[in-house]
C-alpha cells in the first residue's frame, strides 16, 4: 500500500495538471460582490470562461462532456448569470486568480471565448505557471485594433437600441455575425439562456467598472507593451477556434494570436458565427478532446 501511495504521489507531481475530486457549486465572496461557480468531475482541471454576452451556461455541452475525465470549472463573471453586478471597480483577472486560490487549482487548461479569451490571455501572461494549455474560441486580444465595421456590425447595428432587452434581441436574432443565420436552434437556446439571466448593469455608490490593465494608448502599465505584442511570451500549446461566419475583426484577432503564439494552431469551424459552443457543440468537443488527448500523449 505504501508503494502504491508513493507511485500515485510521483504521478501527480510529474503531471502539468491539478487533480481533484469534486462536484459542487457555490459563491466566492469578493469585496461586496459574489461570484457563482460550478465544478464537476475529477482529473486534469479545465476552467471555462464565457464571453461578453452569455453567462457560463453557454458551456453546458462542454461542461458535461469533459467532466467524464476532467475536473471542470465554470463561473459567471461579475454582472453575468448568478453572479452579482459589481458594486465598485474590479478586475476580472484578479477575480479569476481568487477563484483559482479558492478552489485550490494549481494548474489548468483555460477554455475561453471572445472577451473571455482576452481575459485568458492576460491571465496567462501574468500567471504563466498556472496555465498548461489554452483553447481560445472567437477570442480577441488587448491592444490589437478594431475597425469601424466591428463597432457598427457592418452597418447592421441600429442606433436606437436603448434597453438591454433590445440589445439582446438584436445580437441573437438580427446580427449577421453572432450566430450563423440558418442555425435557428442555437438562436432559440441563446434566447432562453439570456432570458433566464440577462447581463446586469454594474451599480453602486461609485461607478463600477472593470479595472483597465492597459494605458490609454493600449500599453500595459507594467510592461509598456499591449498584450498582443507580448504573445510570444506564451509558450504553452494553444488551440484557436473561429466561426466561419464570425465578424472579420475576430478573424483578424485570431490571426494575430496565431502569429504571436508560436505553439498555436488555428481552425475555422464551418456553419458557425461567434457563439461556437452553442452553434456547433459536438465539433467543439471533438476538436478540444483531440487537442487535449495529443497533449496527454506527448507528455
Amino acid at each position: 500500500m505504501k508503494v502504491l501511495c508513493n507511485l500515485l504521489l510521483i504521478f501527480t507531481l510529474s503531471t502539468n495538471f491539478s487533480f481533484a475530486q469534486t462536484d459542487s457549486s457555490g459563491y466566492l465572496k469578493v469585496d461586496d460582490d459574489k461570484i457563482f461557480y460550478e465544478t464537476a468531475g475529477n482529473g486534469p482541471v479545465i476552467v471555462f470562461i464565457h464571453d461578453g454576452l452569455v453567462h457560463s451556461e453557454i458551456w453546458e455541452s462542454q461542461f458535461s462532456f469533459f467532466s467524464k475525465d476532467h475536473m471542470v470549472v465554470r463561473y459567471d463573471r461579475r454582472g453575468y448569470g448568478k453572479s452579482s453586478a459589481a458594486t465598485g471597480n474590479f478586475s476580472n483577472k484578479d477575480d479569476l486568480h481568487k477563484l483559482f486560490s479558492h478552489l485550490k487549482i494549481d494548474n489548468a487548461c483555460l477554455i475561453a471565448m471572445s472577451s473571455g479569451g482576452r481575459l485568458a490571455i492576460d491571465f496567462t501572461l501574468q500567471y504563466p505557471g498556472k496555465i498548461s494549455s489554452l483553447v481560445l474560441v472567437g477570442a480577441v486580444v488587448d491592444g490589437f485594433p478594431y475597425t469601424q465595421h466591428f463597432f457598427t456590425r457592418g452597418g447592421h447595428l441600429p442606433s436606437g437600441l436603448k434597453t438591454m432587452e433590445q440589445r439582446i434581441a438584436y445580437y441573437i436574432f438580427d446580427d449577421p455575425y453572432e450566430i450563423y443565420i440558418e442555425n435557428k436552434k442555437a438562436k432559440q437556446k441563446a434566447d432562453r439562456l439570456l432570458k433566464k439571466y440577462p447581463p446586469k448593469r454594474h451599480h453602486g455608490s461609485t461607478k463600477a467598472k472593470q479595472s483597465q490593465s492597459r494605458n490609454k494608448d493600449g500599453t500595459n502599465p507594467e510592461t509598456a507593451k499591449p498584450a498582443y505584442q507580448r504573445l510570444n511570451e506564451i509558450k504553452i500549446p494553444t488551440l484557436i477556434l473561429v466561426g466561419e461566419f464570425d465578424i472579420p475583426d475576430v478573424h483578424a484577432h485570431a490571426g494575430a494570436i496565431n502569429a504571436g503564439i508560436k505553439n498555436s494552431r488555428r481552425e475555422i469551424i464551418s456553419h458557425s458565427g461567434h457563439l461556437i459552443p452553442l452553434e456547433q457543440p459536438m465539433i467543439v468537443n471533438n476538436k478540444v478532446k483531440e487537442f487535449l488527448d495529443k497533449l496527454s500523449k506527448d507528455q
